[in-house]
């Protein structure tokens, strides 16, 4: 499976940035997109997933991008 991903363009404050810089230079990410990646990935299930499998509401998202969504976030 190809995954398709988009370059968009983030302002974060200078604090994060410096932090980002640690944890790619301590080993824990390969570079600064994967580690942006891996937190929006850990916000969406925390935040929108969990929230969604409380209120049953499908609304936001059709059904067949719910489940792309879910499968993306196990790997």
């Amino acid at each position: 499976m190809v995954i398709k991903i988009k370059l968009i363009s983030v302002n974060l404050p200078e604090a994060y940035i410096k932090v980002l810089e640690i944890l790619v230079s301590e080993g824990k990410f390969p570079n600064r997109s994967e580690a942006i990646r891996v937190g929006i990935r850990d916000l969406i299930k925390t935040e929108y997933l969990i929230e969604e499998s409380i209120n049953k509401n499908l609304n936001p998202i059709a059904i067949e991008s719910q489940c792309e969504i879910q499968e993306k976030l196990i790997v």
